[in-house]
């Protein structure tokens, strides 16, 4: 393995763990305010603070304003919604449950890749993402399973997280036919800044708007805000990207599929939660069909 290599890996594994401990520690703030309101701090939070990163290159580089637009929109597309789908789905389900199901979006972007980029498929990866699906579909249906009104999962929370699994996927799909290597990352100020923006004017018209009060006072509130716009934000797309650029994105996609094994030691120590017998069972067969599909042979 070259030094490369190693270092994307080690990057991409620190993600693992920025991430898979996130829903555990979002979750507590959705006592206080609403997904639509926490991602509004968010945003903002992260567009401040990565706003001196877009004016040192703007200022020497000076970039086409055209280009910047075009890309700031195509981010937007994969943030606004795509991410409310998945804070509202949260707040309706386990901190479990939300991180397997937001970590297997790369099938959506395998299939999505299939039906309009004309990407190939062998059998074995066919079988593998049919398998991980249908872990998936039962993780969606599985409170409707239990019966168990009182669980902490909920079936309309996992269609929301799956819904963002597919609204990202169209996102993906575009931004794969658009930029030639990846996202730059010093648009990523403006993008936070607009997707803030957006927030504010929906949450403006229902009269909801919080204060800033509200994430200065409250810690439960200030510490997932913080959390999720630097090291889950700045500092995860950083590493990501530079991930991307010594391996394939495809197999830089295989680690998301490891959050849940974080996320789920984590949802019981800080907030208890415990897998049921459905949720074990659907998580075995996605690992199971993630490894069928994309283990290779020394053949």
């Amino acid at each position: 393995m070259t030094k490369s290599r190693r270092l994307a890996y080690t990057a991409l594994l620190t993600n693992v763990f920025i991430w898979g401990i996130a829903f555990p520690l979002i979750k507590p703030a959705f006592d206080f305010i609403s997904p639509m309101q926490y991602l509004y701090f968010r945003f903002l939070v992260a567009g401040i603070v990565s706003l001196p990163i877009f004016l040192i290159y703007y200022f020497k580089s000076h970039p086409k304003l055209s280009y910047i637009i075009k890309v700031t929109l195509i981010e937007l597309l994969g943030i606004t919604i795509p991410l409310y789908l998945l804070y509202e789905g949260l707040s309706r389900t386990s901190s479990i449950e939300a991180s397997l199901l937001g970590s297997i979006y790369p099938l959506f972007i395998v299939l999505g890749s299939v039906w309009f980029l004309h990407e190939k498929e062998n059998k074995r990866e066919w079988q593998g993402l049919g398998l991980a699906l249908l872990g998936s579909f039962i993780l969606v249906i599985g409170p409707a399973l239990s019966g168990g009104i009182d669980s902490p999962s909920s079936t309309i929370g996992n269609m929301y997280i799956l819904g963002y699994g597919l609204t990202y996927t169209i996102y993906a799909i575009i931004a794969k036919k658009i930029y030639k290597t990846k996202p730059p990352l010093y648009t990523g100020s403006l993008t936070y800044l607009m997707t803030a923006l957006i927030y504010g004017l929906i949450l403006n018209t229902q009269n909801i708007l919080p204060s800033l009060s509200i994430l200065t006072s409250n810690t439960a509130v200030l510490m997932p805000v913080l959390y999720m716009a630097i090291p889950g934000g700045i500092i995860a797309f950083a590493l990501h990207l530079y991930a991307v650029s010594k391996i394939e994105v495809s197999e830089a996609n295989l680690f998301g599929y490891l959050n849940g094994l974080v996320a789920i030691p984590a949802a019981y120590i800080i907030l208890g939660e415990k897998p049921g017998v459905i949720t074990l069972i659907a998580t075995a067969i996605i690992a199971y069909g993630v490894y069928r599909a994309e283990f290779r042979s020394s053949q």
